[in-house]
């Protein structure tokens, strides 16, 4: 006489459904990543604002200015880069409470506008104290 057993099923961890989430989850991670891009150009678009009140100046202020093909000048007058620690010193020692107030187009360019404040730095001026605006012109 035969008597029927009951075949007891394998345990086995099937793969296909979690191959499909692991398919998933790559796509999602894939698809969400930012991919570093390279900044060439700058633009910043800065706030203006017409109708806020300022504070009435030094008189022993000293204005240099940063035009936007990347001229600068320094109390009223056409200077190099080379020229503005120098210019700046000399301006220091005549008159120690003077100060100097950066003013830059805006169109100049940022680097430009850095390489000005590398320059007051190496005149001896904390470029944390530095006035600066950037002049809108509509």
């Amino acid at each position: 006489m035969h008597i029927y057993t009951r075949k007891t099923p394998t345990m086995g961890i099937t793969i296909v459904p979690m191959l499909d989430i692991l398919t998933i989850l790559l796509i999602f991670f894939i698809v969400h990543t930012e991919f570093k891009r390279q900044v060439s150009v700058l633009n910043l678009n800065l706030p203006q604002t017409h109708n806020l009140a300022g504070e009435k100046g030094n008189n022993n202020s000293i204005l240099l200015e940063v035009g936007a093909d990347g001229t600068l000048a320094f109390g009223g007058q056409i200077i190099t880069e080379q020229q503005l620690p120098a210019l700046v010193q000399e301006q220091l020692e005549k008159a120690p409470d003077s100060t100097i107030q950066v003013s830059a187009a805006d169109t100049s360019s940022l680097g430009r506008f850095l390489q000005v404040l590398d320059q007051l730095t190496a005149a001896g001026l904390n470029v944390e104290e530095v006035p600066v605006r950037i002049d809108y012109k509509p």
